[in-house]
């Protein structure tokens, strides 16, 4: 029974002091490693490095040098970024919610989208066909001016034979 406590204090203890392990870190903007050793070959061109405990390391965000700890780390950083996709593909695919908080079917949302589509190329057809009809009755005004009859000072229509002898008349008078 001794025994196996003794053996079980000896786990606990080895367990906190490898919590509690020194590594050591580059304080370099590019730095997301850190290293069992200052003799790492990643740490060569680091010109600040910095002694911290795992913990801490691990707070600031770094993950296992590969080359330090070896192929285990490069496993636990793949699964972690994989983890970390999951989770935006959850996010993105999460369903919708009424102001109520109630679920929302997904065939609702197309049938809203849908609609919301048709709505502004109705507007988008109906404002075209606005111009195209003011376009439409600008020449049928133009064409009425180019082709209605002169009228006289009472709004009489005038004949083009009088029109021509009226002209005439005129220059004659002129020449007389």
């Amino acid at each position: 029974m001794k025994k196996i406590l003794f053996i079980l204090t000896a786990i606990i203890c080895m367990a906190v002091t490898a919590q509690a392990q020194t590594v050591y870190v580059s304080n370099g903007s590019d730095a997301v490693a850190y290293h069992k050793s200052k003799s790492c070959s990643y740490l060569q061109n680091s010109k600040d490095i910095k002694s911290v405990s795992t913990a801490e390391a691990k707070k600031m965000g770094r993950h296992e040098c590969q080359r330090c700890y070896g192929t285990a780390a490069a496993a636990k950083k793949a699964t972690t970024a994989t983890k970390k996709k999951v989770t935006e593909t959850k996010k993105a695919t999460t369903i919708a919610r009424d102001e109520k908080g109630r679920f929302i079917k997904k065939a609702d949302t197309e049938k809203k989208a849908a609609k919301k589509v048709a709505k502004t190329e109705k507007k988008a057809a109906e404002k075209a066909a606005k111009t195209e009809k003011k376009a439409a009755e600008k020449s049928i005004k133009d064409a009425k001016k180019k082709t209605t009859p002169a009228r006289d000072e009472k709004g009489r229509f005038i004949k083009k034979a009088d029109t021509k002898k009226a002209t005439s008349k005129k220059s004659t008078k002129k020449a007389a």
